[in-house]
């Protein structure tokens, strides 16, 4: 099978759709083509002169796609595009399109929490959270780690209360090696506490996400800590610790609304899905801290394998 690859640049993004990719590879012989989107202002004049400025792409012209796939608002209009000049490709969009856009595509994978949004029920295709690769070997019971995130639109991020739980968690857990990973939305504040708190903690070592060939050491660490803590907004990283190996907690955050991810949080945390620290007050403003550990009974999350198969099937491929 032949699939065109179209990518935004964006990590969330692309994490997701090469999961799914390799997923679909574990039974299929597939052949991938790469292309990063062009400009909107380009995908815009190649929509309104019906491809006649578009530029070839290199090598590919003469393949015969059997499927266009991408994640993300600036794929979207690529994708379709592209369609018009390989007819026979399906096209996919993993995460919901613009409500102009949706005809367009074949089939539209969409995350449970988008499913109010008006799509075809033959188009749909969803699944829960996030699409993460699935790892459910043996972990590391010496190794831990905290996935951090950043400033965003649902939780409060307190820096300082961020680092007062590691802290807690480093000091119950002296004998684990903890390894923290930031990511490109955390403030360089925060950066730059979690530097002057290695000088306190021996067990703790700071990956930093700005560091090259941090993307492999992050999926070593993933799959080889026996717990994994991560802030509530980074919900890649929450769905990526659901679907390995080993204990998954959230960091205690006040959330800032209501909304659709808020929501999936606390089911989360409610059906003991996934762990939590909790902070219990006392006298005079104090509080304790304790960890609420998920069910043990819940397996690794494979989203992604279902989605692949269901693609698969749709596709008349299995």
């Amino acid at each position: 099978m032949n699939i065109l690859w179209v990518k935004d640049g964006k990590l969330g993004h692309e994490k997701q759709v090469e999961a799914l990719l390799e997923e679909i590879g574990s039974s299929q012989d597939i052949n991938i083509t790469e292309i990063k989107a062009s400009t909107v202002l380009n995908q815009i004049l190649e929509l309104i002169t019906f491809g006649l400025l578009s530029k070839g792409i290199d090598g590919v012209e003469n393949i015969g796609f059997d499927l266009i796939i991408g994640a993300g608002s600036n794929t979207h209009l690529e994708m379709i595009n592209l369609k018009k000049r390989f007819k026979k490709a399906k096209a996919i969009s993993i995460l919901c399109p613009n409500i102009f856009f949706r005809k367009k595509f074949d089939y539209i994978c969409v995350p449970n929490h988008d499913l109010h949004k008006r799509i075809s029920k033959q188009k749909s295709i969803s699944f829960e959270g996030s699409l993460s690769k699935i790892y459910d070997g043996p972990t590391e019971e010496s190794l831990g780690m905290f996935s951090i995130g950043g400033i965003n639109k649902h939780y409060e991020f307190d820096e300082d209360y961020i680092l007062e739980q590691i802290c807690f968690l480093a000091s119950i857990h002296p004998y684990k090696i903890w390894h923290i990973f930031n990511s490109r939305r955390t403030p360089s504040s925060m950066n730059n506490k979690i530097k002057n708190l290695l000088e306190s903690y021996k067990n703790i070592s700071f990956e930093d996400v700005h560091n090259n060939n941090i993307k492999n050491k992050y999926q070593d660490i993933l799959h080889s800590a026996s717990i994994r803590v991560i802030t509530k907004d980074s919900v890649n990283m929450v769905y990526e610790s659901l679907s390995s190996s080993g204990q998954s907690f959230l960091f205690d955050m006040d959330a800032k609304n209501s909304n659709k991810i808020v929501k999936n949080i606390n089911a989360l945390i409610n059906e003991r899905r996934i762990g939590c620290l909790d902070k219990t007050l006392m006298a005079d403003g104090l509080y304790n801290l304790k960890l609420r550990p998920q069910n043990k009974h819940f397996d690794v999350m494979r989203e992604v394998e279902k989605l692949a198969y269901t693609i698969l099937k749709k596709l008349n491929r299995r």
